[in-house]
């Protein structure tokens, strides 16, 4: 569980960073993008380009909702400037930046899509994450009976929008090794949305206060708010 920062204690380093400048890009300095693979949207509209903009909605949900906490950002294949890599194609029919399930190719993809989910699995590590198929409010559709549901309620007008999903991951430095990777999320108690929520780990206390020192500093990914969590390295 995470523990507040103790009142009257002076900002550290991360509190500086996080509060007084919490932009993007100074956020995730010591993170970057990976692929995690490819995911499909399900959307009901009546055209192609209503499809592109519900999918587009439904991935910026998906990342910033944290309803799978392994995609930290979703891509469509439609803002794509080139052909996506063989990596990323080559597992799939067909990549098209929007399909009607009804057609021939849309049923190839759906019938694949259904073929590598882990059905009712909440899994969530970025090794044995199998879930290929979102709704429009960005959250998984896990088990058979949903997926039927949406297709019998969408009919002719259900469309799939393939995007890639992407996870980050801290960058390693020279000095670093595979082996000292530490986990990034985890579920603490969250002072701010006064509930557990996934917390990401960013940094170990360099406050002068031999008393804090090296603790362990905890991010919640819905506010942002810090606190004092697990030491990460305890389950290597």
């Amino acid at each position: 569980m995470g523990r507040r920062f103790p009142p009257g204690k002076p900002k550290c380093r991360f509190c500086l960073t996080h509060h007084l400048d919490p932009s993007n890009e100074q956020r995730h300095s010591d993170t970057e993008l990976s692929l995690l693979h490819v995911v499909h949207l399900f959307v009901e509209s009546s055209t192609y380009y209503g499809a592109v903009a519900k999918g587009a909605a439904a991935a910026r949900l998906l990342a910033t909702n944290r309803f799978d906490p392994a995609v930290d950002e979703c891509q469509l294949i439609y803002d794509f400037d080139e052909e996506p890599a063989a990596q990323v194609t080559d597992n799939w029919p067909t990549l098209s930046p929007a399909l009607r399930v009804a057609s021939k190719r849309g049923e190839e993809v759906l019938a694949v899509a259904r073929e590598r989910m882990t059905w009712g699995s909440t899994t969530r590590s970025a090794t044995e994450h199998a879930t290929y198929l979102y709704d429009e409010s960005g959250s998984a559709i896990q088990n058979k009976a949903h997926l039927s549901t949406l297709l019998e309620s969408a009919g002719d007008g259900g469309w799939l929008v393939p995007a890639i999903a992407l996870q980050r991951s801290p960058v390693e430095t020279r000095s670093e090794s595979r082996e000292h990777r530490v986990p990034m999320k985890r579920s603490l108690q969250c002072w701010e949305c006064d509930r557990e929520t996934t917390h990401r780990f960013s940094a170990f206390e360099e406050s002068p206060d031999d008393a804090w020192s090296e603790q362990p500093i905890w991010e919640c990914d819905l506010c942002g708010s810090p606190c004092f969590g697990p030491d990460p390295r305890a389950s290597q």
